[in-house]
């Protein structure tokens, strides 16, 4: 276990703070002018709970994180619980209700629906906190359960959807596409905890080397969950970060979407997506003739039947470049990358 600690070892130039230094009240923020000590609080501004902390010691570090704690999630601070179901809103809808999760200030921006965002954050504290009822909350809302389909008389008012006339298409993200790859050719492993796994080469050399080209794909560790993968913050994955994957060396409060032909070549030529490719194929070569074989990866990759005219181009294509060729296409569609 990892934890904050203000006595240790001393290891070069760091040196164990014993106990909390002192902060001045800065005159117009210039450390040449210390102005009253400052003792450890909330912030006053919020309202609900008391700012002042209670502390009999004010050495104590420990007492001090807990009073801390103890003030942020006090039943009375609302302003946890508007951004914790903010948050949540934001991932399954694409958008917040509003939309600078990391930031409920002035410079964040307005709630596009305020009552709602209020409600939302009583009813999670009656409902005693538990995020699984929140998710249960959203999914089998008549909002969440809208078509994407356009209206033109709706589009003509509320362009943009902030009013949520219906719902956001999303793509899905660099994870899940990575694990359903896994999940739908068969080959996913579902263990739970362990080390992360380097889905690298890795040399220990004066300048560490990370190289994804060398790792073998098909290997344990390719086939773990993305929840599971090691990160290096100074070499990102290509695939996954062709697939907006934030960078893991700076805060993200909300990560990009973008729909480019990068994304398409590397779905279609990355190592470890042909890799599952012919796993695909092998897992529906089986059921028989190639339409047979066409229909199981249709069933497992986009949860249908095919039609007559996709039966019609990809019987031909799979008897003339086979069954994982034409699983690279499924792979590649927009139905499989977007979530409608």
């Amino acid at each position: 276990m990892y934890a904050a600690a203000n006595d240790f070892k001393r290891e070069g130039s760091f040196i164990p703070a014993k106990s909390p230094r002192i902060v001045n009240l800065l005159a117009r923020g210039d450390v040449n002018k210390p102005g009253d000590v400052m003792s450890a609080a909330g912030i006053a501004s919020v309202p609900g709970p008391d700012s002042r902390f209670e502390i009999a010691d004010a050495a104590d570090e420990g007492a001090r994180r807990t009073a801390l704690a103890k003030w942020i999630t006090d039943p009375k601070n609302m302003l946890t619980r508007r951004s914790i179901v903010n948050r949540v809103w934001h991932y399954h809808f694409g958008r917040g209700l509003v939309e600078t999760p990391n930031d409920f200030g002035h410079m964040g921006a307005l709630p596009s629906h305020p009552e709602l965002l209020d409600w939302l954050a009583f009813w999670f504290l009656d409902n005693g906190e538990s995020l699984k009822q929140l998710h249960r909350l959203f999914v089998t809302s008549a909002t969440y359960r809208q078509s994407s389909a356009n209206n033109s008389e709706f589009d003509r008012l509320d362009s943009d959807n902030r009013y949520l006339w219906r719902m956001n298409r999303t793509r899905l993200d660099a994870e899940t596409v990575h694990d359903s790859l896994l999940l739908i050719s068969g080959k996913l492993d579902p263990t739970m905890g362990g080390p992360a796994a380097q889905q690298f080469y890795f040399k220990d050399d004066h300048s560490p080397v990370y190289d994804y080209t060398q790792f073998d794909v098909d290997s344990a560790a390719g086939r773990r969950r993305s929840i599971y993968r090691f990160t290096v913050r100074s070499v990102p994955d290509p695939l996954m970060d062709s697939l907006d994957c934030p960078d893991a060396s700076i805060l993200a409060p909300k990560r990009s979407v973008t729909v480019t032909a990068l994304q398409a070549l590397a779905i279609l030529n990355n190592p470890f997506v042909l890799k599952q490719c012919e796993h695909l194929a092998a897992r529906v070569a089986p059921a028989g003739d190639l339409r047979k074989q066409i229909a199981q990866a249709y069933q497992l990759a986009l949860n249908r039947q095919p039609t007559a005219p996709e039966f019609k181009q990809l019987v031909p294509f799979a008897g003339q470049n086979g069954m994982a060729s034409v699983c690279r296409v499924l792979f590649n569609t927009s139905e499989f990358m977007f979530a409608d």
